[in-house]
């Protein structure tokens, strides 16, 4: 199958080197570094955009603001498969202008950028939201998914950006508070710190990117951690150790 990859960056470069275990692959990316990169890993690339348009399926890897842009004046007519981790508004846009659009998300990544990032093994094992416009499985991108070593999940995307919010987006924010109270500290930090500061540690832009386009839903999981640390603050200032164990008892059960 002919499979088409738009942006190179951690997501969009580790999909094509694992597709084209199977697939043949071509891929484009703005970045010439990139774009070199591609080609010593064996991945055809094009001189420009539009010549990716002949293929079965292509993949948008996208900056969100990216592919808005890119959804709002394409000509593809084609089947497109996008990975942003949001996805009311491009499902939005796409339903508006008639794409042939499927939703998608790999629940997998890490904080590195770029070709930095790539790893062909990272969708193993890990779940691949779908999101369908017209309520059916599409049984070609599912199984694309699958040749990822991944486990296609189809979800309706509003409630896949509220799951998302509460265990990703809103972890991101969690972790750069980590951050901002251990950082005078970092040179004594131990592996409990790294851990809960890597996320922090993600591409910001990519970060401000998922506030912009799921705002809503990461205030809403926001506040639910503001007042989860607003009861932890209080007991702990009373020294109420019985209360104290309780409420950790219930989160950790």
């Amino acid at each position: 199958m002919k499979i088409s990859v738009l942006g190179a960056g951690c997501i969009g470069g580790s999909i094509a080197l694992k597709l084209k275990e199977k697939h043949h692959v071509t891929a484009f990316d703005r970045d010439e570094e990139t774009m070199k990169a591609l080609e010593e890993n064996g991945i055809e690339t094009v001189s420009k955009e539009s010549d990716l348009y002949d293929t079965d399926l292509l993949v948008l890897a996208l900056p969100m603001s990216v592919e808005e842009r890119f959804l709002k004046e394409t000509d593809f007519s084609g089947k497109i498969l996008d990975v942003a981790s949001v996805k009311t508004p491009f499902m939005e846009i796409a339903r508006e202008r008639g794409l042939s659009f499927t939703g998608g998300h790999p629940m997998a990544g890490n904080e590195r950028k770029g070709k930095s990032g790539w790893d062909r093994e990272m969708f193993d094992g890990k779940i691949f939201f779908l999101c369908s416009l017209d309520g059916k499985e599409d049984g070609m991108i599912e199984n694309i998914v699958k040749d990822l070593g991944a486990r296609p999940l189809w979800i309706d995307y509003r409630i896949h950006d509220e799951i998302v919010a509460a265990v990703s987006h809103v972890q991101y924010l969690i972790s750069l508070s980590a951050r901002y109270v251990g950082k005078p500290f970092e040179e004594y930090a131990g592996p409990g710190y790294l851990s809960n500061t890597r996320l922090s540690k993600q591409n910001m832009e990519m970060a401000l990117d998922m506030i912009r386009y799921n705002k809503e839903n990461i205030l809403k999981y926001l506040e639910n951690a503001r007042n989860f640390l607003n009861v932890l603050y209080h007991l702990t200032e009373k020294e109420d150790f019985e209360n104290l164990k309780k409420v950790i008892r219930e989160v950790i059960s």
